[in-house]
């Protein structure tokens, strides 16, 4: 563990290096253990420090309820660049999934201008206005 104590004495205030830092992050990540049982681990005094690692570092906590696969995948990507086979499995199921995104984006953009053609057909023939006016409250 590679950390400096200040000669405060009134102070117990540790800079960690950033390689302990990504370590740290990596294990989270990879071990889905909590960031309190890691933070005890090694001895990491603040409350939230880990998160803030890891915002400073440009990880994003997959771990947390909110992920997603897509999310998990991502940190896998970028927690095991040396590990070639597991890149390249994750890159592929990336790139799965942006096609996937790009079709259901596409799908999107054609139901929007139908519903675009609709509202113009529907206003012409039935000569009402159902767009709301840009000047109205």
């Amino acid at each position: 563990m590679e950390r400096t104590n200040p000669e405060k004495k009134c102070s117990t205030r540790y800079v960690f290096s950033e390689r302990f830092k990504r370590e740290i992050i990596e294990e989270y990540i990879e071990t889905g253990a909590t960031k309190a049982s890691i933070q005890a681990k090694y001895g990491i005094k603040s409350k939230c420090g880990i998160q803030k690692w890891m915002r400073k570092l440009g990880y994003a906590d997959f771990n947390s309820k909110e992920s997603t696969s897509l999310s998990k995948n991502i940190g896998k990507v970028m927690t095991k660049k040396n590990s070639n086979s597991n890149s390249l499995e994750t890159k592929e199921a990336l790139e799965k999934r942006i096609d996937q995104l790009e079709r259901q984006l596409e799908d999107e953009k054609l139901r929007s201008e139908a519903y675009k053609r609709m509202i113009e057909i529907t206003e012409k023939e039935l000569k009402i206005s159902i767009r709301k006016k840009g000047n109205t409250k």
